[in-house]
């Protein structure tokens, strides 16, 4: 392990992280400014803003020590703050903006391509293509209240960035955290039957624990 790296990941993924609230708020602005209707706006605390900045800074350490090839390494590490961002902004104001799914979605192919090559992008076009429509179904069933827009093409890009089988470890870490989140609230009487939450922090977290658990592999 290189400690300088190392390092230099981690101080780089704090500093990502510094400037997340500001995005945040500027993506929020510009959301408003294309509504006729102001989005409610959630505002969140500075512990959970500490908790994001940490969090980046871990994801980025990490994916500096796991990965020899810098390039990849930023590119992860990049993949992680979108993640993140993506999922804070969908608990902040119930929207996935859809400049992030596609920022997602170009970061997406050069990680393909060099991870796993020519053939895997193929296949993991094929499997965006899959899991837009299985989430399509699944919000025909649910109601696109439940499952939105922004949920579908989320979820697409998701099978894009991360393929077959990778995608599976994504959607069975997303069903594990929906369920915690959902057995939790209800025991704690948060939540009811008929409650409803933004959908992007598990998608999100199904995505980095694949990440995570990619890294592992190698």
């Amino acid at each position: 392990m290189n400690i300088l790296i190392a390092i230099i990941f981690g101080v780089f993924g704090i500093g990502v992280g510094l400037i997340l609230p500001d995005i945040t708020n500027q993506i929020i602005r510009y959301k408003n400014k294309k509504r006729t209707i102001e989005i409610i706006n959630r505002s969140f605390n500075k512990k959970f803003w500490a908790f994001i900045i940490v969090l980046n800074g871990l994801l980025w350490t990490y994916s500096g020590i796991r990965i020899e090839n810098s390039y990849i390494a930023v590119l992860i590490s990049l993949i992680f703050s979108v993640a993140i961002l993506i999922a804070v902004i969908d608990m902040q104001i119930r929207l996935i903006p859809n400049e992030l799914v596609l920022l997602l979605f170009c970061l997406s192919i050069p990680f393909q391509l060099i991870f796993f090559g020519w053939k895997a992008l193929f296949y993991a076009f094929i499997c965006m293509v899959l899991l837009g429509f299985a989430f399509v179904f699944i919000g025909k069933i649910l109601g696109l209240e439940q499952v939105g827009a922004g949920d579908v093409k989320l979820a697409a890009v998701m099978g894009l960035l991360l393929g077959y089988p990778n995608i599976t470890i994504a959607l069975i870490g997303m069903s594990i955290g929906i369920l915690l989140f959902c057995g939790i609230g209800l025991i704690t009487k948060k939540l009811t039957l008929s409650s409803f939450f933004p959908f992007a922090p598990f998608l999100m977290f199904g995505t980095i624990s694949t990440f995570i658990y990619l890294m592992e592999q190698i």
